[in-house]
């Protein structure tokens, strides 16, 4: 998205309520996300991102944009802490949140980009964002560079790993027990696991109704990494997951991946 014709665009509506000029200046993709969910309200906003795309001439983002927002939630707009402390240090970064996601994605984007065009397929095949699903390679592999021969989290009493793929389903039959299919770094592979993701916003749809799009988003997130059953609030959501920021992580990095790694 072209942000500062976005922004323009924005300040030149002409309709009730207005936003004002210092409300956008020097803000990120997730700050205008904010301003316009404070100002229109969350459906409201929704309305004039997809109207002031379309007149901007970004028709593929306003494609995107309505499609992803309708079926599982905007991931820009998701609250985020980003990584812990603990997180942060694989790449012994002297700072965490939301600033130490962004970094680490960057790192990853090289070889992300390797994968961009499955990824891509896979979005559009399932209705998810592709950013969504680079984030979880990001974070859960770093982009393949973690693994060995596609497998992750040796398990040294089962002599074996624990994870397999891009997207590391969780293939023991003590835990997850899927059944690997495709390759490692297969587009078969990352629609099997965009699928059980899926499932996990699905589930956590059912068990909190009354979460916004959002926070069920969020949820499912998080039960992909812990289970659903280990998710019993939105304010804990990350209270069992890997490091404790799972979800967090997952989603700041999303959101660098939409604003600046082109998924």
């Amino acid at each position: 998205m072209q942000l500062k014709k976005f922004c323009s665009a924005i300040l030149d509506r002409r309709e009730e309520p207005r936003v004002r000029r210092v409300s956008l200046e020097g803000k990120t993709h997730l700050e205008i996300a904010d301003v316009l969910v404070s100002t229109y309200t969350e459906s409201g906003a929704k309305d004039v991102a997809l109207e002031t795309l379309g007149e901007i001439g970004c028709n593929a983002e306003r494609e995107s944009f309505g499609e992803l927002t309708c079926k599982y939630g905007n991931i820009m707009i998701v609250e985020t802490t980003g990584a812990s402390e603990q997180t942060a240090q694989q790449d012994k970064l002297k700072y965490s949140g939301i600033r130490a996601s962004y970094a680490m994605a960057e790192t990853d984007l090289l070889e992300m980009n390797n994968y961009k065009s499955i990824i891509q397929n896979v979005a559009r095949q399932k209705g998810l964002d592709p950013a969504l699903i680079a984030a979880i390679i990001s974070r859960s592999c770093r982009a393949g560079k973690t693994l060995t021969a596609g497998r992750g989290c040796f398990d040294e009493e089962r002599n074996t790993y624990n994870t397999y793929g891009l997207m590391q389903i969780d293939v023991n039959p003590k835990g997850g027990g899927h059944i690997a299919r495709g390759r490692w770094d297969s587009e078969e592979h990352l629609c099997q696991a965009t699928d059980i993701l899926i499932h996990f916003i699905l589930r956590i749809k059912h068990a909190f109704p009354d979460w916004s799009k959002e926070q069920q988003l969020k949820g499912g997130i998080a039960s992909y990494n812990a289970g659903n059953g280990n998710i019993h609030s939105y304010e804990e959501v990350d209270a069992k997951t890997s490091c404790g920021d799972y979800s967090n992580d997952v989603v700041a990095r999303a959101q660098w991946y939409t604003s600046n790694g082109g998924f």
